[in-house]
């Protein structure tokens, strides 16, 4: 039982310096395949090394995902020709799915996107809320974490892409996090 108590209290200690977002070291990003909305398998493992990756987790029903997809599909192709590649993960459960791809088209958005039926990715991130993003070096460690979404979050994002691209990963994970944004 003492060694039980020993490792819930160390995850809480985790879990409590990322919520206050305490620097630490840039943690590797966890591996993943998910299926694409047209079906084919995207796999992390095969992506990273090619380039920073931006994910962004959203879901059909959230107002300010709704906000932030046009945004980011402004950053993909500002950054496209600098080898940043920004692939959207919706997290629709399967009762939703039929309307993820009506509402890519209604948005007119031209963004990957991944399907996490399950929501085992955006637990895997330790992420809570959506819209959630995550920027991936090439170096596959996850540089970069933001919860929520309110005018001027891409300036950030923007300044964290050009931080990575002109100097290369941080030697610290710099995480952002708000909830309900």
């Amino acid at each position: 039982m003492k060694g039980v108590s020993a490792r819930i209290a160390a995850r809480v200690a985790l879990s409590l310096a990322f919520w206050a977002g305490a620097p630490s070291i840039a943690d590797e990003a966890l591996q993943f395949v998910l299926p694409d909305i047209d079906g084919r398998e995207f796999s992390l493992e095969k992506e990273v090394g090619t380039g920073p990756l931006v994910l962004d987790f959203w879901a059909t029903w959230c107002k300010p995902c709704i906000k932030e997809l046009p945004v980011l599909q402004k950053i993909s192709t500002d950054y496209e020709k600098r080898g940043v590649r920004v692939v959207t993960i919706n997290i629709d459960g399967p009762h939703s799915q039929a309307k993820i791809r009506p509402f890519i088209n209604r948005h007119r958005l031209q963004l990957p996107v991944l399907l996490d039926k399950t929501g085992s990715v955006i637990k895997q991130f330790q992420l809570i809320a959506v819209p959630s993003t995550v920027i991936i070096s090439s170096a596959g460690e996850v540089v970069y974490k933001h919860s929520g979404y309110k005018p001027g979050d891409d300036k950030i994002l923007r300044s964290k892409l050009d931080e990575l691209l002109n100097h290369g990963a941080p030697t610290h994970m710099n995480q952002e996090i708000e909830a309900g944004s």
